[in-house]
């Protein structure tokens, strides 16, 4: 008889997993915990399809998209809207003296404590009305402005989070069973491990594919010849979780605009990929579309610049190291 796995709470796990010395620990603790609480009420606002059209239609109110304009000029959906509330609220109402907590979907909120906070609160929002996966994204900022911890919660089928700390992810799976006495928890499931394909494994590149460079559309040919299949999905979190998964590459590339949020998508869930040996460049700059930089290269993210944070955007290439070196090569 096989041995009966340990389920162990993610508040078990953190407590047992970070290290006492570890700086300001327990006030990290508690931001984890409050956010990934606050996505349990999300996940039952997404799967009770609790979207924009429906509202619009059973209330006989204005198209959100008349009504409401995010910092981006992009329209905002009302999941966008409700959720950021949401998780907002949450920290707001708990013990957590934040740094600043800054969503894309309002200006950051200021605080006096030593973390700061991005939220991406529905990635992949325009997918929830047409039954898609998406997700909900957490960076997480010392006082000096580096990332030191980030995750993500995955709505589908079933509900994780995967999160990177202290030199490991680890992947969490909401308990939802009837037979329970207690609320919904995040369980332990799994640490991660990247697999690193030169061939297989799976591609998710966004952009305009006939506004890409040479080099992009090279590479993307490259790919193709070491039988990386297509898998865009429109949802940043889900495939980045697909990545992990199966091997592979995502990429947004400028076409000709660079259109992700660097601090609210990119370098979170970047975090968690070079955590698992992998790579996330930077592509393209306004001189130079293939132009490319490292991670590290990327300004803190303070209180003294976080203000600027809804303009810096960038095109990028995230995923495991072969398939990266790739576009390396390509020309």
């Amino acid at each position: 008889m096989s041995e009966r796995k340990e389920f162990i709470k993610l508040s078990k796990w953190l407590d047992n997993d970070i290290p006492h010395s570890y700086s300001d620990r327990e006030e990290l603790i508690e931001i984890i915990e409050t956010i990934a609480e606050a996505t349990i009420p999300i996940r039952g606002l997404l799967e009770r399809g609790i979207t924009s059209r429906e509202i619009e239609q059973r209330m006989d109110i204005e198209k959100v998209e008349q009504k409401t304009i995010n910092l981006y000029g992009e329209s905002q959906i009302h999941e966008d809207i409700l959720t950021h509330s949401i998780i907002l609220k949450a920290l707001q109402e708990s013990d957590v003296n934040f740094l600043f907590i800054a969503s894309e979907e309002a200006e950051p909120v200021l605080g006096s404590g030593k973390f700061g906070i991005t939220i991406d609160p529905v990635d992949g929002s325009s997918n929830v009305i047409v039954n898609r996966t998406v997700g909900t994204i957490v960076g997480i900022y010392n006082e000096i402005g580096i990332i030191i911890c980030s995750f993500y919660v995955l709505y589908g089928i079933y509900t994780n989070l995967v999160l990177a700390l202290n030199g490991k992810v680890a992947e969490f799976i909401l308990d939802t069973s009837p037979y329970s006495m207690t609320f919904y928890h995040y369980i332990y499931q799994e640490l991660k491990e990247l697999p690193n394909n030169a061939k297989g494994g799976i591609r998710c590149l966004g952009g305009d594919s006939t506004k890409w460079s040479n080099k992009c559309k090279a590479y993307e040919q490259k790919l193709i010849n070491h039988n990386f299949k297509d898998r865009y999905s429109g949802s940043f979190v889900g495939d980045i979780h697909a990545i992990i998964t199966y091997g592979g590459i995502y990429s947004y590339f400028p076409s000709p605009k660079a259109k992700i949020r660097l601090y609210y998508e990119w370098l979170p869930l970047a975090y968690i990929i070079t955590t698992l040996k992998g790579i996330f460049l930077i592509i393209g700059s306004p001189e130079n579309t293939d132009e490319v930089k490292s991670m590290e290269l990327i300004a803190p993210l303070t209180v003294d610049n976080v203000n600027e944070i809804h303009t810096r955007t960038s095109g990028g290439l995230i995923g495991s190291e072969k398939p990266v070196n790739l576009f390396l090569s390509a020309t």
